[in-house]
């Protein structure tokens, strides 16, 4: 997931790879525009997002919001519904309005 949350341009400054691929070559410097796993900030980004995301769309899709806003923890959702295939179909929809996709489901 982490790779479908872009990074703001105003704040790719901070987020930069530096290559050398031989001794003799200068470096190379690029601007990541995705959250990147393995940063420290990735974590919190990542549940920022879907927090923003869930209060942003309460209104279209309460279900799916109130399991992003109340049962995730980390990078982790355990929750349920009682109509399960709206519950996904609604959960679905709310990523997709974000710009991100779900591989499991």
């Amino acid at each position: 997931m982490f790779q479908q949350i872009e990074i703001n341009l105003s704040q790719r400054k901070y987020f930069k790879i530096l290559l050398k691929e031989r001794l003799e070559n200068n470096v190379k410097v690029f601007a990541l525009k995705t959250v990147t796993y393995g940063t420290a900030s990735a974590s919190f980004l990542e549940t920022r997002t879907l927090q923003q995301l869930a209060k942003d769309e309460n209104k279209n899709l309460p279900i799916a919001s109130k399991v992003l806003l109340e049962d995730f923890y980390m990078d982790e959702c355990l929750s349920g519904a009682s109509d399960i295939n709206q519950f996904i179909a609604q959960k679905k929809e709310l990523l997709l309005r974000g710009g991100m996709t779900l591989h499991k489901f």
